[in-house]
């Protein structure tokens, strides 16, 4: 075997390629986040300026609220997108569908963008790291690879929470354009067919809000379990610690 030295270092381990991810380690926080606050911001601004009850106002809230929503900040959608179009008389906001698919879906892009930062982040600590590791990763990676831009805007069409497809795209590295069009392509034709049946069935605010409701407690079923699980394993881990000491 080859000695290592300054000019010729040692040939890294089959793990460390594996689980070096070159993109992630040119990406900053700063670099997304400071852009991200001036959108914020600018569509805060439109809000406030254009007065209450306008097209421009809403779409600039619409904008606003989905560009905050992503995994770390799990914010329900389907409600405001619908709301947007559902019809003045019935206490929505009248908004054609095709403008509420078009400002809805490049709100939701901002905000996906902002897991594919994080995480990237995230990813660059060692806990982290070794969930690629693990055998059950490495299956549904194998399983995401064989057509990942396919399976992200199919994920992002699907009215079901899935977010980990997209979780998966930003661990396995996917480009950043690709994971915006993909976005795009799958979130369009959802949010459009939400203002669009809103529209139609000219739903109110009852339903308006009872679909709010049903998106939070499905929200809190899938997020709650677990949390109370970790908090439970730690106590006991807690207590197992003092009975030692």
């Amino acid at each position: 075997m080859a000695e290592s030295s300054p000019t010729n270092p040692p040939a890294p381990q089959a793990d460390e390629i594996e689980l070096r991810i070159q993109r992630h380690e040119k990406l900053t926080l700063r670099s997304w986040f400071v852009p991200f606050a001036l959108m914020i911001g600018a569509a805060a601004a439109v809000y406030f300026l254009s007065g209450k009850g306008t097209t421009a106002g809403h779409a600039a809230l619409l904008f606003g609220y989905l560009g905050c929503a992503c995994t770390f900040l799990p914010l329900p959608t389907a409600w405001i997108v619908m709301w947007m179009g559902a019809p003045l008389d019935g206490g929505g906001c009248g908004i054609h569908p095709l403008l509420v698919a078009t400002i809805g879906s490049l709100g939701t892009a901002v905000g996906n963008m902002n897991d594919y930062y994080l995480l990237t982040y995230l990813y660059r600590y060692k806990p982290m790291q070794k969930i690629r590791t693990k055998g059950w990763y490495k299956k549904v990676a194998a399983w995401y690879n064989r057509a990942p831009f396919g399976t992200l805007a199919a994920a992002s069409f699907l009215p079901i929470p899935i977010d980990f497809v997209r979780l998966l795209a930003i661990s396995e590295g996917y480009s950043r354009a690709k994971f915006v069009l993909g976005t795009l392509v799958g979130r369009w034709p959802r949010y459009f067919l939400f203002a669009f049946l809103a529209d139609q069935f000219k739903l109110g605010w009852q339903w308006i809000l009872g679909i709010a409701g049903a998106t939070i407690v499905l929200g809190l079923w899938r997020g709650l379990p677990p949390l109370v699980k970790k908090i439970a394993e730690w106590l006991r881990g807690r207590r197992a610690g003092k009975k030692e000491a």
